[in-house]
């Protein structure tokens, strides 16, 4: 080998060594800031903390709110049902007392029927229409022609 081969290796050598520690240089730089960066961020998390400590505060408390609330429709819906109950216990009370009326009025001889849709047949002149409810609508339907066999029956309303 001659001198200047030997020199154009070492001119090589040391330019592949100045390429490789350039790279190097760059890339512990590169893992100082990306290094740097998550400390960054690490420290804003932290600081962060209180306010995502507060805001699962506000959660539970919502979920809490959010679950009286679930619990007093609960019981609005149980106060609405009883109540419901009640009327239709009051409404078969009342018609009970009707078919009493009904019963002991000499004028009524059992074709008079009234239901709770509204409607109502009298097929007897004289039969009082005062003690029905003003928010019902009275129709005319046909005449109930039925056979009675029991006489009680024929004060009996049918829709009940």
């Amino acid at each position: 080998m001659t001198m200047q081969t030997i020199i154009w290796i070492i001119i090589a050598i040391i330019v592949v060594a100045i390429i490789v520690a350039a790279v190097m240089a760059v890339r512990r730089k590169r893992q100082a800031q990306l290094a740097e960066r998550a400390a960054e961020l690490r420290t804003h998390a932290a600081e962060r903390d209180p306010d995502v400590a507060e805001e699962r505060r506000r959660a539970a408390e919502a979920e809490a709110q959010a679950q009286i609330a679930r619990a007093e429709a609960e019981r609005a819906e149980e106060r609405a049902e009883a109540a419901r109950h009640s009327s239709m216990f009051e409404e078969a009370r009342q018609e009970d007392t009707l078919r009493e009326a009904d019963r002991i009025d000499p004028h009524v001889d059992g074709t008079r029927t009234d239901t709770f849709d509204g409607t109502r047949t009298d097929t007897v002149e004289g039969t009082r229409t005062d003690m029905v409810d003003e928010t019902r609508t009275d129709t005319v339907d046909e005449t109930r022609t039925d056979t009675v066999d029991d006489p009680d029956r024929k004060h009996r309303r049918e829709d009940v």
